[in-house]
């Protein structure tokens, strides 16, 4: 009868000890995922932004400081794109407005006392306008698509642009 005693005892001891390696694989395994969090390495780290500054301005393209508006403001951004040979016709802005340009080349005309004032902008650049006193024009006088991203610092109901005859 000691045999069979002592069988049922070492069945019990491995499975106690069984039980006992999987609890503290457990234990171990929480303690790590624990630690992961309180202190994220490289593995749980996430990239950080990258961000440019595109366009800062304080002037306009004739070296006017433009007035904002009053009344409740309003942003609005456009995506405008001026096939080769295309033309927004002479108007000014009641409201500042920065243009960045993404691709492709333009032609900014200003008319100042009477006489036209030619500025070539690139692509990757920009320009303020928004100046009553500094009516003008844009044309696409290269041979790809211009693109610009335009940003009207505005109040609502405003017109985004006058047309000048």
């Amino acid at each position: 009868m000691d045999l069979a005693r002592d069988s049922l005892y070492c069945s019990e001891d491995l499975y106690s000890a069984s039980r006992r390696n999987t609890m503290i694989s457990k234990l171990i395994g929480a303690t790590t995922v624990s630690l992961l969090f309180l202190f994220p390495g490289p593995a749980l780290a996430s990239p950080d932004p990258i961000i440019e500054e595109l366009v800062s301005v304080n002037k306009t393209l004739g070296g006017r400081t433009v007035v904002y508006p009053k009344g409740t403001p309003e942003m609005r951004v456009y995506r405008v794109t001026l096939d080769p040979g295309a033309k927004i016709p002479l108007h000014t802005h009641p409201s500042p407005v920065v243009v960045y340009l993404q691709q492709g080349t333009l032609t900014n005309i200003r008319v100042v006392d009477g006489v036209e004032v030619f500025d070539t902008i690139e692509a990757n650049s920009g320009f303020l306008e928004g100046s009553p006193q500094e009516p003008h024009y844009i044309i696409n006088n290269g041979t790809k698509p211009a693109i610009s991203i335009v940003t009207f610092a505005s109040v609502e109901g405003m017109p985004n642009m006058i047309k000048v005859d």
